[in-house]
């Protein structure tokens, strides 16, 4: 629906035309009607409409004046002029102010039915072309972020000349480049107060590509220029010289590094972000780009072995792989320390190996496929020992994996260490006490056998007897022995007590075979003899009420 307004001196004919007209079968819609030029201002300021349709002749604003005011300050209302008087001067500046038609009254309905299905199409015709201009410009401004993406993915993946490069530099607002050539890789540091981050946000990796490059052109040389991208969620930015053969590549290296060693240094208060930088060694020819990038991330990943915060060049890595010799001792170490319950000794031989792998320069890849089989046999070790869910909960994890620098990761690892040797004790203390009970069990349903012996109870219970002896008596702060002559004793007692049995009859009920050494033993155990301890406790007995 487009919106009309009527604007004419007599009301007879705005009434007329209100209500003899059915604007919304012809797409309109009523936006209100005025007496002059000067009313209807006001209205098109508060709402403009579509299309004015204005008699000529009226007081204070006319409607060639009304039609100034549209052109001038709403070029795309449309507007017919009605006009009683059919002078040229009239037409001539109608025409000037571009107004879509110039009727003479009087008019009829049916004229006007017309004349809004003509301009009705015109308005179509006019809305569906400024459609598709801002389509059109705005497929281009969404599309154009993608074409300098794919530029770059070219510019680092393939690689372009130089020819090229110019043809798109213009297009991509990039500036002209000439050989030497210099590749850094940036990435901001994760920030290690998100549970979980693996990676920095975009919304990092967008804020430090801006603090970069309102920074890099107050401290790089005048003869260098750069060119950035965000890329695989990086900064990376093409240094290059602003005249040919002005550097050699060498040299560029010298200076582009120690802008960044500048940067690092001074701390500047317009970089916010900790950031880590790798870069490439240089190359004269635009297609070698794609090997300087490869360069620059590799040298970005030994931030794992070296640390963040820092610039590493790929001059100075030279990734060895560590023996396998050298490796399973670390294996046998580690575990062996642990199984013996020796935890500093195990975090001790953890720290050795990464310190061997940072002076070896270990790939990444390799530093965290070797403690991932050092866990594996750790275990494969509890496994054996029924313990494998004390381990099992932590290894599947992949956090500990991805942390961002070897040093996090062992220090998560020594972490994992130090609650597998907690609950390793936790676990072997509840199996030893539950061993225990059944041994306590054992001893007094066979206390009155004379051969129960430790091997016995032993292998009752599935334990050496190093073990069993070592757990028995943390537990009942007594020997087997002890033990099981205390509750023969007791036993005794209660016999003594409560029956009339003969002492070799007590004697042999509580397993001893050998009545003499029975006395001897309960007379160690109590301070008395059989005989007195049952005449005592008859006594007692006797006077009790």
């Amino acid at each position: 629906m487009y919106k009309v307004m009527l604007v004419d001196d007599e009301v007879i004919i705005r009434e007329g035309l209100k209500t003899r007209i059915d604007w919304a079968t012809h797409g309109f819609e009523w936006a209100g009607d005025y007496a002059n030029g000067l009313e209807a201002q006001a209205a098109i300021v508060a709402d403009p409409p579509d299309l004015i349709i204005s008699d000529i002749c009226m007081p204070f604003v006319d409607g060639l004046e009304l039609a100034e005011f549209v052109h001038d300050h709403y070029p795309d209302i449309k507007m017919i002029l009605l006009t009683g008087f059919d002078e040229f001067e009239y037409a001539r500046r109608a025409i000037r102010l571009k107004v879509s038609d110039f009727i003479l009254k009087p008019i009829t309905a049916k004229e006007i039915r017309t004349l809004l299905q003509q301009i009705k199409l015109e308005m179509d015709d006019q809305r569906q072309l400024h459609n598709n201009i801002d389509l059109l410009h705005d497929q281009w401004s969404q599309s154009l972020p993608l074409l300098k993406e794919r530029f770059w993915d070219k510019v680092l993946t393939t690689g372009v000349d130089h020819e090229e490069w110019e043809q798109h530099r213009i297009q991509f607002a990039l500036p002209p480049l000439a050989s030497p050539y210099y590749m850094a890789v940036i990435e901001p540091d994760i920030d290690h107060t998100i549970e979980y981050a693996t990676s920095p946000s975009l919304q990092h990796v967008l804020q430090l590509d801006q603090q970069l490059s309102s920074v890099l052109p107050t401290i790089l040389p005048a003869t260098f220029v750069f060119a950035s991208c965000i890329y695989s969620s990086r900064c990376v930015y093409l240094f290059a010289s602003t005249a040919v053969d002005q550097e050699s590549a060498s040299t560029m290296s010298a200076q582009i590094e120690a802008v960044f060693q500048q940067l690092y240094a001074l701390d500047h208060p317009d970089i916010t972000i900790s950031f880590t930088t790798g870069v490439g060694t240089g190359c004269s020819d635009l297609l070698d780009i794609p090997q300087q990038y490869q360069q620059a991330i590799q040298a970005l990943d030994y931030r794992f072995l070296l640390g963040t915060g820092t610039l590493l060049s790929f001059s100075d890595i030279q990734p060895s792989v560590l023996s396998s010799t050298s490796f399973t001792d670390w294996e046998k170490d580690i575990v062996a320390q642990l199984s013996n319950n020796h935890l500093l000794e195990a975090q001790r031989a953890s720290q050795h190996m990464a310190q061997q792998m940072i002076l070896q320069r270990t790939t990444p890849t390799e530093c965290r496929s070797q403690f991932r089989q050092v866990a594996t046999r750790i275990q494969d070790w509890l496994s054996h020992l029924g313990l494998e869910s004390v381990w099992n909960d932590w290894i599947q994890q992949s956090q500990w994996l991805t942390a961002p620098t070897l040093e996090q990761m062992l220090q998560q690892w020594n972490d994992a260490l130090y609650a597998t040797f907690t609950l390793l004790n936790e676990q072997t203390q509840i199996h030893s006490q539950q061993h225990i009970q059944k041994a306590i069990y054992y001893i007094e349903q066979h206390y009155a056998e004379a051969h129960l012996s430790l091997q016995e109870i032993c292998s009752h219970v599935l334990m050496s007897t190093s073990s069993f002896s070592q757990a028995f008596k943390q537990h009942t702060e007594l020997t087997y022995v002890e033990y099981l002559t205390r509750v023969r004793m007791d036993k005794a007692k209660e016999l003594l007590r409560l029956t009339e049995y003969k002492f070799y009859q007590i004697a042999e009920k509580v397993g001893y075979t050998d009545p003499n050494y029975f006395s001897s033993s309960f007379k160690k155990h109590t301070g008395t003899t059989p005989k007195q301890y049952r005449e005592q406790h008859r006594q007692v007995k006797e006077l009790s009420p």
